[in-house]
């Protein structure tokens, strides 16, 4: 074996026979030792991959944010030409908006009984999140009789925009909920009525101003209030149901044995 320091050729060993330097093999098997074979195995078991539903959360959840604070800023501007591509961002307005009136009530309760998750808060939010789809809905009706070209994907997507404010004010009516606040409850009838009465002639007038023929928006927006009432009014027994509930549970805690 040729010493690398001085060429001096040896006859074996670990050491150089003239100069003690360490000598090194020449592996000729082409790299088939244990040391290259757990190096190959090592670089032949793959890094673990990111599991790719929690990435498409986290992506979806950080885009949102950034849309709600943009159209928190400016909600008629930043709005003004959402279309089908921000539905996503859209539908998780509507879930959220949705979600929290029972969320607020289902965790104010003292006694959570059987059931109570499904009856409290599954239920509700699905009415709630019916009830949004059906204002968006009317509205659409609405801009299709003011002979507006738009699919209902658009009117979906930009009504869920438009909702974002309304969204911030339930979301801070929920702080104020945990932190035993009196003032949550007028927040929360705020971005009801709002989201009721504010975002439909919003939604309308978006669509037809470049549109003069056809229904005016007026009388669309005003169609669109009156099919709103009575959806309300079909939907009111579940909504005073559900509050009958919470009356009857905070009775029953009060006069409960401690």
């Amino acid at each position: 074996m040729k010493c690398t320091n001085c060429e001096h050729v040896n006859d074996g060993g670990n050491f150089c026979e003239n100069c003690g330097t360490r000598l090194v093999r020449n592996d000729s098997s082409g790299g088939t030792g244990p040391e290259y074979s757990t190096s190959a195995a090592a670089q032949a078991v793959p890094p673990p991959q990111p599991n790719v539903h929690v990435e498409n959360v986290k992506q979806a959840s950080s885009m949102y944010f950034q849309y709600f604070m943009k159209v928190l800023k400016k909600p008629v501007s930043a709005t003004a030409k959402a279309g089908a591509d921000q539905l996503v961002n859209g539908m998780i307005s509507i879930g959220l908006f949705s979600v929290i009136i029972p969320l607020i009530i289902y965790l104010s309760l003292d006694y959570k009984g059987e059931g109570a998750f499904f009856s409290v808060l599954v239920k509700p939010a699905f009415f709630y999140a019916l009830f949004m789809i059906l204002i968006a809905s009317y509205s659409y009706i609405a801009i299709k009789l003011g002979r507006v070209e738009v699919s209902y994907t658009d009117v979906l997507a930009r009504f869920g925009s438009m909702l974002i404010p309304f969204v911030g004010i339930f979301i801070l009516a929920f702080v104020f909920s945990l932190l035993d606040m009196f003032l949550y409850p007028l927040l929360l009838g705020l971005g009801f009525m709002g989201t009721v009465f504010i975002i439909p002639p919003l939604v309308i007038s978006s669509f037809k101003k470049d549109e003069p023929g056809g229904l005016d928006t007026l009388y669309g927006t005003l169609l669109t209030y009156i099919a709103i009432f009575l959806t309300f009014i079909a939907m009111a027994a579940m909504i005073i149901s559900t509050l009958i509930n919470l009356v009857e549970d905070k009775v029953d805690s009060f006069f409960s044995p401690f």
